[in-house]
């Protein structure tokens, strides 16, 4: 066995829940939509104002990238980008990941009139 299985033995890993974390990021992403401001970095949004790692960000984005598909709204997860391509991950799945077709994925979701709390 080695080390770090004998240290981890009868420890139970701990369940996250990426609805809530999706719910705590909502408003974020609504005050940037609405006041038309800048995109956040994956590090800006989850570090600075959620106080998470940045790879935490696929799986809660994912959960509003789900919601948006499902009620066919704009991708409100387009606002959260790499802070090298100023573009999405690949797990986004509002288009085509090219500078133009996210530009038009903002309008939309900086024309869209929505709710300050998730409504999921």
């Amino acid at each position: 066995m080695k080390n770090n299985q004998r240290k981890n033995r009868g420890v139970r890993p701990v369940a996250i829940d990426h609805a809530a974390r999706a719910r705590e990021a909502w408003p974020f992403l609504v005050c940037r939509a609405r006041n038309g401001g800048e995109t956040y970095t994956y590090g800006g949004l989850c570090t600075e104002e959620m106080g998470l790692h940045h790879r935490a960000a696929a799986w809660f984005l994912g959960v509003i990238q789900d919601y948006c598909e499902k009620q066919k709204l704009p991708a409100l997860q387009a606002l959260v980008v790499n802070s090298k391509t100023g573009l999405p991950g690949n797990g986004y799945h509002g288009g085509p990941i090219t500078r133009e077709a996210h530009n038009e994925m903002l309008k939309r979701v900086r024309r869209k009139k929505w709710p300050y709390a998730a409504p999921f």
